[in-house]
Order: C-alpha cells, then structure tokens, then sequence
C-alpha cells in the first residue's frame, strides 16, 4: 500500500504520514486515485463511513493492513456503452442570437449524463445518500465542447440527437462522452463530475467529496485515471502550465489583462437545490467578456462571434449573495477568424479561485448574418 501511496502523493514523505489530511497539501483527486487503487489492491469497496473515519495517511495503512491482494481485469475505458439517444429539431428553447445556445446545450448534456449515472446506480437523484445518510449533489468537474463548426453554424429547424456513454474511475468519479449531431455539423462534449455534500445547510461554499453507498454500479469502471481528469488534476495543482488539444496550445495564466465585477442573478444563475448552476459558468464568463469586447471594438461582439470550443475546470460554489470577480488572463487572435480567451472566475469574499476557463470564438460567416 506505501508504493500506491507514494507514487500517487510523490511529495508527501513517510514521516509526514501520520499527519491529518488538513495538514498537508493533498487534492482531493490524489485522494480519490489512492482510494481506487487500495480498492483494486485489496479486492473490495472500502465503506464511505470508514473512509471518512480516516484523519491520515496512517489510518489507511492500518487499515488496509492483513487485506490479501486480489488480481483484477484491469477494464479499459468505456468497456461497453451505456447509450441513449433522442432527435428533436433546433427551435427558439434551443437557440440564443440566432444560434444554438450555450447554456441549453451545457444543461440537456449535463442532464444527459446524470440520467445515465443515476440509471447505472440504480436510483434516483433525489435518493442519491453516501452510506452515512447525506444527500449527494453531482459535481462538475470538468466540460469540454469541441465543436466542427462554431454555435452559428447550427440552423433553426434542423434536426439534432444525442447520444452518449458513460465511465467511471471507482465510485467517485464519472466521465462522458456525448455527441451532439445536427445534419452535419456535431459538437463533441466531455463531462466529469465527482459527488459532494454540504456541511451545512445553504451554505455553497463548504461543499465536501463524498461517494453514493450502493449495493451494485452497472457503470463500467475505467482502470486508470483517465487523461481528461489527470490534465484537470495537474491544472488544478499547478504542476501543468501548458496543455495541447489537437491544434490548440492553451497556457495556464496568472495575467489580469481586465477585469470585472459579476452579480449574481438568482432567478437564472442557480440550480433546483441552490447552488450556481454549473451551466452558468460560461454564460458568466461570455457576459463578463462582453464587457471587454465591446469597450475596444465598435463591433458588436455578441452578435458576431460565438463558441466553437470551450473547457472549462470547476473548482468551487458560492452564495447567491456573493460577487464573482472575472479576470481575463489572455486574449490571442488566431487563424480562421478565431479568437483565443482564458479567463478565471473567483469569489469576491475570499478569493477563492471558482474556474479556469479556455474558450475559442470564430466570427459568425458573412451569410449567417442576420
């Protein structure tokens, strides 16, 4: 178990084991890593109650200690497919400035895959409890869209699908992949998401990882972490400062090129259980970079330029009453009209850094112009 730990946590020395978590610089996804793979050594699910019972790298250790190893198939991703699909034609609920909407695409492709997760664990999401009682919130992680064509390009009365499968890397966390076609253009979504509770009632900003207790998960189970979550992992911990996706070479930047101040709008902003909707993000962002455009352009950018790509890494809640402070990092005009953005979203009360967001805009073509 000392070599599972110390390959995943390289930084944390023996000496430092018996030190509580609260002590020590660990993310939270190192953790989940740690805990796969002891369940994959040991042979079985360690219960959330005696995880969560566990005050550092010691108790696992004890714990784990005399658990024989048991061989496992190691399960590449996406082993079988958990599909679904569904065609219906893009009108006015599907569309924003003549164009497919964002926020739609971000909530029916989040939903997409909740409903997925929640027929793999075989409940429903509002019975969704960790094995000490706790409701479970599904957590955003991580969305990227890559699209062939850029949101303009998607008409009004096409026809349009999903269709989507479904993994898991233990009981933690969950990744997708969904495509979303409309004659022939399609956008290509990756989902992760982890499951948190609250400390505290209504309060967004004390959200802590937990995992549902179930009795068996048709989910097939990835046998590493896959690359999607290991980049966030790496981002998130500032061991990554650059990353590539296909063509696009995006830098992790602390630059503030401008910034902005963004109320919240409780009516639209928040979700069914209070907490900012993570489909509100990239609208967030889109307003608050708005702002910029049109400060140093007589054209208008709302009307003009829209999403062909857009990753964004989630890393907190906030109240409805806080602020959210929207730094641009780094603007690049690139080939083919494109536009590169990075951008970071932060709670004005504690400075808590909430997102990184990398997205790429392409001017809408001279004949989508309306």
């Amino acid at each position: 178990m000392k070599e599972i730990i110390s390959r995943i946590l390289p930084n944390i020395p023996e000496s430092d084991y018996v030190k509580e978590f609260r002590n020590l610089d660990i993310d939270s996804i190192d953790l989940v890593s740690v805990r796969v793979e002891i369940e994959n050594s040991i042979g079985r699910m360690i219960p959330n109650k005696d995880w969560l019972s566990f005050k550092n790298i010691d108790d696992i250790l004890v714990y784990t200690n005399g658990n024989s190893a048991k061989e496992q198939t190691a399960n590449s991703e996406f082993v079988k497919e958990t599909k679904t699909a569904a065609q219906n034609f893009i009108t006015m609920p599907q569309m924003c400035l003549e164009a497919l909407s964002e926020n739609w695409l971000f909530k029916e492709s989040g939903d997409l895959h909740w409903d997925l997760l929640c027929k793999g664990l075989g409940t429903s999401s509002s019975e969704l409890k960790d094995d000490l009682g706790n409701r479970l919130y599904a957590t955003f992680v991580r969305i990227r869209i890559d699209g062939s064509g850029n949101l303009s390009d998607f008409k009004e009365n096409n026809p349009y699908e999903f269709d989507a499968e479904l993994s898991r890397f233990g009981l933690g966390m969950f990744f997708s992949k969904i495509n979303f076609k409309s004659l022939d253009q399609e956008i290509k979504i990756n989902m992760m998401t982890s499951f948190s509770i609250r400390k505290s009632t209504g309060d967004n900003k004390s959200l802590t990882k937990s995992q549902p207790s179930v009795e068996h998960c048709d989910i097939p189970q990835s046998s590493e972490l896959p690359i999607f979550g290991n980049e966030y992992r790496l981002v998130k911990k500032e061991e990554l400062k650059t990353f590539f996706y296909k063509d696009y070479i995006f830098n992790v930047s602390q630059e503030n090129i401008f910034s902005y101040e963004y109320s919240l709008n409780p009516y639209y902003d928040l979700n069914g259980v209070g907490l900012l909707y993570f489909a509100s993000y990239p609208i967030i962002s889109d307003f608050c970079e708005l702002q910029y455009f049109n400060s140093v352009s007589e054209e208008k950018w709302e009307e003009r330029y829209f999403t062909i790509f857009r990753d964004i890494m989630y890393y907190a809640n906030c109240d409805s009453r806080d602020k959210i402070i929207y730094v641009m990092n780094a603007v690049e005009y690139l080939n083919d009209n494109k536009v590169k953005i990075t951008a970071t979203l932060y709670r004005k009360s504690d400075q808590k850094m909430m997102a990184r967001i990398f997205t790429i805009k392409q001017k809408r073509a001279e004949s989508n112009l309306f």
